[in-house]
């Protein structure tokens, strides 16, 4: 319910990103309301959170911010989609890639088909530039998952996706990931290893508490330094 069962319930030493209140309305699915309402509290709590990334790591050069959770539902797409909203605000280039192809949600967030996206970049059957799609936001564009392929673990881990990551960060500051759960496949840990910015979201009210212990098995076992909640 609290940052407090975070610190208790794992070993605390995690960087506490901030908190992002519940938005009222109602949003039928994981939508991007930052640029819809800038003067409101949530828009709000997402620039402290741009904010409180910059004292993380304020190196130059593209950075890549790396979103998870533990189970489906914690709002992880919800926080990636305004996160990166929040950074194109500052007028750098942004993008977001959809890597959770087990149960994309990036498309339905901004009204969009699916049938070109990261799945296909990663198999080899489009190239990174067709499967670009613009948002609301002039320098915020996004990639979707893609028709959701057998075997997404291992597209994952494949060389093409540090290729397409490469050139990815040729053109723009930020790369925003929305992964997998990683409480259910270990698909999203890749990307978290070589984020600058790693962040792991947990729900008031929905999370279990026992979640928390994820931070300290990152931390320890997959090495994730700088990691954020």
């Amino acid at each position: 319910y609290s940052l407090n069962d975070i610190t208790r319930y794992s070993s605390g030493n995690v960087a506490l990103l901030g908190v992002v209140p519940k938005y009222e309305n109602d949003i039928p699915v994981s939508q991007l309301i930052v640029d819809k309402n800038p003067k409101a509290l949530i828009s709000e709590a997402f620039r402290t959170l741009r904010t409180n990334l910059s004292f993380i790591d304020n190196t130059p050069g593209t950075k890549i911010a790396s979103i998870t959770s533990t189970i489906s539902g914690e709002g992880k797409t919800f926080v990636a989609i305004n996160v990166a909203g929040v950074l194109a605000f500052t007028g750098k280039k942004v993008v977001i890639i959809d890597l959770d192809m087990r149960k994309p949600k990036i498309h339905k967030g901004f009204g969009v088909s699916n049938t070109v996206g990261m799945s296909t970049i990663l198999t080899g059957l489009t190239g990174v530039d067709e499967c670009f799609n613009n948002s609301p936001m002039e320098n915020l564009r996004f990639i979707t998952a893609g028709p959701s392929p057998p075997n997404p673990s291992e597209l994952i881990l494949s060389p093409k996706l540090d290729e397409t990551l490469d050139y990815l960060k040729k053109h723009f500051d930020y790369i925003v990931i929305d992964n997998a759960p990683i409480g259910l496949v270990t698909d999203g840990i890749a990307t978290i290893q070589r984020a600058d910015f790693p962040i792991y979201v947990f729900r008031a009210g929905y999370s279990r508490k026992v979640f928390a212990q994820v931070l300290d098995r990152l931390k320890i076992e997959s090495n994730v330094k700088n990691l954020s909640v």
